[in-house]
């Protein structure tokens, strides 16, 4: 494939002088075409002391990748997400340089970039991708004009903050509403500006607690109650108050869902597992008319959820994994997911049916426990998916996700949590999530297109987060034919135990609290805010809306395809097979769009193996088109890996984009269980110069593979791993993988091992599925080594990773209280002049080993300061040193609680992964991080950011001037 060379230059900038406006749209002005290399640089000087670095990038019709002074730190595929990631570790002192290189997959690439330096002092400068930036096209590198398409300032999405939960966020706050006698006050609640919350009413005691909402076409709100049955309440004329309520039905048991539709009200009655359409024949106002439509088999915990009226004017009704799919339905997904394992008949899925529930069929699975579904203005169906609590903590815990439910998308979720070996739900032949919510328990979904809120948020998804009491609005960016969503906290409370929504005659946001027999409210939400016009959209905005327009259309003809096979679409589709042609289907097998290459994928995947088996060997096409017409093969006959493997070893890996690596090293997965010896050296030959990579990605995907081709060299490879990641879910992954190999291993290398089972167990708090899961990793461990060496090794994988001891001060006195410029004079000098080793001592007595590891020593409370001499040039540590507080990044300064009896504690909250408690911990003593106290998250009224770090002062006070020029040596040595 060849590409055009494009090349964007620009000055060395000081962040100093730079504004605080949004980055542009840019592309090369005569260059809005596909398959176009380019590569944009930017050369700066970073301020001395950084408090932190946030980099946002994000590219449109393109894939891009950015580096750091020729360090990858962030990619996204050309129809993905936003990336966002604190670059500080990769910034060196003096000149930085930032490349970004992106190749165009349509004809409206764009790409965006806004790079965020917090210095010291607070103050934030911004360095943005705007028309100031040079092009350089072609081997003539002929200088044009760069073109800007639009401001990302006008994108609703864009620079929105983090969707972090807080320290004192409480995944119980739902039990304070178990005991209150009405509704939580919403004059305590948080909004966006411009919002106003009323309660309209709180539950009676003979109301029940209430799980759903619907409007009749009268204006009539519906709510069903948790234990049985359906209230009506109707307002007064002008809308403001509650006038009368009624109970309108008293035998349906838990209605999580309601749909008024085709004159009707469908009801999804968990508790009496069945949809049951009611109707008032006569206009009365009662049902006299109920029928069960549907009846399902299974428990009713992640049970029959909420429903939705589709374009197509068909119901469509979303379950969880608690009920059963009757395996007579006609279904949409892949006929193949039988085959592969574990599949159980147990999985969220969305069933689609007439208004009469006469044809049903199973319209996507895969998924956990999916409480709402709503469309959109295109018709497209978006839930909101719950994660699963007992894995949190482990790397194959996958947390609450916003998804796109497309026709016969399967979303890799089987109900098998719990089993060993544990099932990691997450393949690159699964459909993908829009955005990734993070924990959290969901509920209903809404769009908000009935609203009166600002343009902006008439057109958010609104998901409800149950346990933390949130309202979270989701800005969904069109991506070719899917979409990426961007979220942000609408209104919270504690406690709001949110559990449906619906939007009023007038505009407004109505939504229900309660479940699990907890006090319920219904509240109103209005917008009281100035008005605002709807933005005049960008040329790339625009240019995003058609291309997606087209693309939707296309994947939904192949969707049309998804189903029994006939002969007639066989022919249409596949030609002739056997001479190795697709008519329809191949183009879209390797297109760039992963929407429709899935939808393309699972139309193959409904028709006769037979029909299509050679085309796919053929080897004719990219390699995306090849491997995704292998991945069908594979999941058709896991015996088609003897002709599939000598195919994928032929692929140049080196030369393709890690999306491509990642789904060739899954292929390889599904195919080593059948290669030979021969086979299986080929294919190790083609990953090991990959490993270790760049990329934590690669490596999270090649550490299990190369572990079992090739234990002699990938045990130590990957033990090294281990020992450098700071990210506790790397770390039991790859404790996970390494536990039952055989070979590679050496005396050092298993007590690093088992070193790293006893640290793992200091960051788990008392969650409940982690313990479990590091207690089974230990258990196959052990049972690989040899008995008479078990012992020792047990102990070591027992013992937590201690606090190196406080050192010996006996014959310490104080010095000076030293400053930055008492050493102006003497930081002029050569690293050899020093003594490293004396260095080494001070990093001890001076207590930085206790909150800092410096190249594998230490207890990392603090920054890593492995690599802390090319952040910092010898002034600026020595300043961070003895003036700690002067330059703080945010997460490492002190926290200030203030509790609801009126004390105030200050320290320092110590992270764990235990998400569920009902406490936090907070080290008080920054000389004793290790000894925390226990705070009740409920007590806890604020909490905000000290100004003073948690390092505290004068802990150079007792050293000589030459013991702390040792210690700035030994901070600049490098590893034994």
């Amino acid at each position: 494939m060849r590409y055009t060379l494009l090349s964007f230059l620009a000055a060395c900038i000081s962040f100093s002088s730079l504004t605080g406006k949004a980055p542009e749209w840019i592309w090369g002005k005569n260059e809005r075409k596909d398959k176009v290399w380019a590569e944009f640089t930017q050369t700066f000087e970073a301020p001395g002391q950084i408090s932190s670095a946030r980099l946002q990038g994000i590219a449109d019709f393109a894939s891009l990748s950015i580096r750091i002074n020729d360090q990858p730190v962030g990619q996204a595929v050309a129809h993905g997400s936003l990336i966002d990631e604190d670059v500080s570790r990769f910034l060196l002192k003096g000149e930085n340089l930032i490349t970004l290189n992106a190749v165009s997959v349509g004809s409206a690439p764009a790409v965006a970039l806004q790079f965020d330096l917090t210095d010291a002092k607070g103050k934030t400068t911004s360095l943005v991708t705007d028309t100031k930036w040079e092009s350089a096209i072609g081997r003539a590198r002929f200088v044009q004009p760069t073109a800007t398409f639009g401001s990302l300032s006008k994108e609703p999405w864009w620079n929105l903050p983090p969707l972090a939960l807080d320290s004192i966020d409480d995944y119980t706050q739902w039990k304070r509403a178990s005991n209150a006698e009405k509704g939580t006050d919403p004059s305590t609640f948080q909004t966006l500006p411009g919002y106003e919350v009323e309660l309209l009413r709180s539950a009676g005691e003979d109301e029940s607690s209430w799980v759903s909402l619907a409007f009749d076409p009268q204006g009539r709100v519906t709510i069903g109650r948790e234990d049985k049955g359906l209230l009506r309440f109707s307002f007064s004329q002008d809308g403001k108050k509650i006038t009368h309520g009624e109970t309108i039905e008293d035998t349906l048991k838990e209605c999580r869902g309601l749909l008024y539709a085709h004159g009707s009200l469908y009801a999804n009655a968990n508790n009496s597992k069945a949809l049951y359409r009611l109707r008032d024949a006569n206009g009365d106002g009662k049902f006299d008319e109920k029928k069960s439509l549907y009846a399902s088999e299974g428990g009713v915990g992640h049970g029959r959820n909420d429903l939705a009226l589709g374009p197509d004017g068909k119901v469509y009704a979303i379950q969880g994994d608690s009920v059963r799919i009757p395996a007579d339905l006609a279904n949409r997904t892949s006929p193949l997911r039988r085959e592969r394992v574990p599949y159980r008949p147990n999985e969220g899925h969305v069933l689609r049916m007439d208004k009469d529930g006469k044809k049903i069929e199973v319209f996507c699975g895969g998924l956990r426990n999916p409480y709402g579904i709503a469309f959109n203005r295109h018709g497209e169906a978006f839930t909101y998916d719950a994660d699963a609590e007992n894995d949190m903590g482990t790397p194959w815990y996958r947390p609450t996700e916003v998804k796109h439910l497309t026709s016969g998308a399967d979303f890799g979720w089987r109900a098998v949590t719990g089993s060993w070996p544990p099932y990691y739900p997450d393949h690159p032949d699964n459909a993908q999530a829009s955005a990734h919510i993070g924990k959290g328990s969901p509920t209903s979904v809404k769009f908000g297109y009935q609203s009166k809120f600002p343009p902006a948020y008439q057109e958010a998804l609104y998901a409800l987060d149950w346990t933390y009491g949130r309202i979270i609005a989701v800005h969904m960016v069109e991506r070719g034919a899917g979409y990426v969503g961007v979220p942000e906290v609408f209104l919270r409370g504690r406690p709001l135990n949110v559990t449906d929504l619906g939007f009023g005659p007038d505009g407004a946001m109505y939504f229900v609290t309660g479940g699990r027999r907890t006090q319920s409210a219904l509240y109103r939400a209005r917008y009281v805010g100035s008005k605002d016009e709807p933005p005049v959209a960008t040329v790339q905005q625009t240019a995003r809306s058609k291309l997606a327009g087209k693309a939707r259309e296309v994947r939904r003809k192949l969707e049309f395809l998804h189903g029994k096979p006939s002969q007639a679409i066989d022919d249409d589709l596949l030609g002739d097979g056997s001479a190795g042609k697709l008519v329809v289907l191949w183009p879209h097998l390797g297109s760039a769009d992963p929407r429709i290459r899935y939808a393309a994928r699972i139309a193959l995947e409904h028709q006769p193996l037979e029909r299509w088996r050679d085309a796919a060997l053929t080897g004719n096409g990219a390699p995306l088109t090849m491997l995704t017409g292998w991945t069908a093969l594979l999941h058709a006959d896991a015996k088609q890996a003897s002709a599939v493997l000598p195919r994928l070893t032929k692929l140049d890996l080196k030369s393709l984009e890690q999306d491509l690596i990642l789904q060739a090293a899954y292929l390889y997965s599904l195919c080593l269980p059948e290669a030979d010896p021969t086979t299986k050296e080929a294919v190790l030959n083609q990953l090991r110069p990959l490993y270790p990579n760049q990329s934590d990605k690669l490596n999270w995907a090649l550490a299990p593979l190369l572990i079992e081709l090739d234990p002699e060299q990938a045990v130590g490879l990957t033990i090294q791993l281990l020992e450098t990641s700071d990210d506790p879910i790397q770390t039991v992954h790859y404790l996970h993988h390494l536990r039952k190999a055989q070979d590679g291993w050496t005396k050092a290398l298993r007590e690093t091992y088992f070193r790293k089972i006893g640290e793992a167990t200091g960051y788990i708090g008392d969650s409940r599925g982690l313990p479990r899961s590091l207690g089974r990793i230990k258990k196959d461990a052990l049972a690989s080594v040899p008995e008479g060496e078990r012992t020792a090794y047990e102990a070591l994988a027992g013992s937590k990773r201690k606090m190196p001891p406080l050192p010996d001060f006996t014959g310490r006195k104080f010095v000076r209280n030293w400053k930055a410029a008492d050493f102006a004079k003497d930081l002029n000098f050569r690293r050899e002049q020093r003594s490293v080793a004396k260095g080494k001592q001070m990093f001890a007595l001076a207590l930085c080993s206790r909150c800092h590891r410096f190249h594998g020593e230490g207890f990392p409370i603090g920054p890593d300061l492995s690599g802390v001499a090319n952040r910092l040039g010898r002034k600026d540590l020595l300043q961070a040193i003895v003036s700690p507080s002067e330059s703080i990044a945010q997460n490492y300064r002190g926290d200030v609680l203030e509790l609801t009896d009126g004390r105030i504690l200050t320290g320092q909250i110590i992270p764990t992964l235990d998400y569920r408690a009902p406490h936090l911990l907070l080290a008080e003593n920054p000389l004793q991080p290790d000894q925390a106290k226990k705070v009740q998250k409920v007590e806890v009224v604020n909490r905000k950011r000290s100004e003073q770090s948690i390092m505290p002062p004068g802990l150079m006070n007792n050293l000589t001037k030459e013991e702390i020029l040792d210690l700035l040596a030994y901070l600049e040595s490098p590893p034994d």
